[in-house]
Order: structure tokens, then sequence, then C-alpha cells
């Protein structure tokens, strides 16, 4: 049995989708692939060379015909309309869940400017909705300011946003290469992600009960809301 309520031999729990956006977003996803095998995870890029070495049980290519499957090249208005000319995708791979989690990379061209597009779509279908953006290095002065615009635009369409500070992973690992700093990034992205779902897991069941209890009460319908959480009785 899962970690949800059981109703009879039916185990049930929230749908969870893990979304890696651009190259950061879609490394993350292959290296919690494993580590969740309750959640699917869904890998989106303009680089078609990086999305083909990812594992995850979703892969989507887009903006193949204007790309050619070479990136955006840190141009995150284009990425933003790759994202646009590849709705209908998103929407089927994002249908079906209850909690999304949207990981990218900002500073870059498919992150930047696809995630809020995605972030957007996933609220509009009335689900619970994180975002995980990670922030460049101070040295990435030349991305700076596209990482900043792109942080405001995810976070005026996803509250629920957290905010990755490479600079405070290096500085907490002073004597780590690179390879250590990312590997202890996506470890937190990866913590993060298991304990945030552990919480809704937690509130998703005690509304169960609730519902559960009405129910074999008889006295009345209720109705859950995903976007909310909250039980409304008809």
């Amino acid at each position: 049995m899962g970690t949800g309520f059981a109703i009879g031999n039916v185990d049930i729990e929230p749908h969870v989708a893990v979304i890696g956006v651009g190259g950061a977003g879609c490394n993350v996803v292959d290296s919690i692939y494993w580590d969740f095998p309750s959640a699917d995870t869904v890998a989106v890029n303009t680089d078609k060379k990086a999305l083909l070495s990812i594992r995850a049980d979703k892969k989507l290519f887009i903006c193949k015909t204007v790309t050619r499957g070479e990136g955006t090249g840190g141009d995150s208005l284009l990425g933003k309309r790759c994202m646009q000319a590849h709705k209908e995708e998103i929407t089927s791979a994002l249908m079906g869940h209850d909690v999304v989690f949207i990981v990218a990379g900002m500073g870059g061209g498919t992150g930047t400017g696809a995630a809020p597009i995605i972030a957007e779509i996933a609220q509009g279908l009335n689900m619970i909705v994180f975002s995980i953006v990670i922030n460049p290095f101070g040295f990435e002065t030349a991305r700076m300011k596209t990482a900043r615009n792109g942080i405001t635009q995810i976070k005026a369409v996803c509250p629920m946003t957290a905010v990755i500070e490479n600079d405070l992973m290096v500085n907490k690992m002073p004597n780590a290469t690179m390879s250590e700093v990312f590997t202890y990034v996506n470890r937190s992205i990866a913590a993060f992600i298991r304990r945030s779902k552990t919480m809704i897991v937690n509130t998703f069941v005690e509304q169960l009960k609730h519902i559960d209890e009405i129910v074999k009460d008889g006295s009345c319908v209720p109705i859950i809301n995903p976007a909310n959480g909250l039980v409304t009785n008809l």
C-alpha cells in the first residue's frame, strides 16, 4: 500500500508530475528519475541532443522547426514562443495530475521563457503548482538580467515559487568541484519536492477521510476543489 488513502482495496493519492524545462531543469529530472517512482517525470527542451540524453517518463522536444534542435541560444523570448506553439502537447502531458512541480534554470532561453507558460497552463487546469527556479552564479553577469526577468514572470503566474541560489550552494561547499555543487543542487531540489509531496499527500488524505466520513453519514455530497484542497458540501 502507498502513502495515500485506501477506499476498499484501492489506494488513492494525488497524481504528481515533475516537469524539467530547459537544460538545467531537464538535468534535475534526469537526476531524480529513479527517486520518484510515484511521480511522472517530463523533460521539455529545444535542444534535441541534450533531450535525448535525459531519463524521463515523457520527453517534449519543442520548436524543432525553428531551432532545428540546437536550442534557443539564450533567447528567452524565443523560448517563450516555442512553448506557446506547443501548448497542446504540454497540456496533454499535464492532464490527469493534481500536483505539478516545474523545475527550470533562469538566465537562459528555454527554461526562462517556457517555464512561466507551463505554470500558467497548469494553473488554468486547476492544479497545485510549485515552481523551483535556479539562479545563475554571480560570475554569470550576462545571464543575471534575463534571470531576474524570468523569476518575476514565473512568480506572477505561480505564487508558490522557490528560488535556488547557486552562489549560496557554492558558499556552503567552498572546496567542492562544480560537478559536486550541481549534484548538491539537484539533491536539494529533490528533497524539497519530496517534503512538499509528503505535505500535500497528508493534506489530501485528511480531506479524503473527511469526505469518507461525510459520505458514510449520508447527509450531503462533498466536492473537493483540487486547486485549493477545500471541500464544499452540496
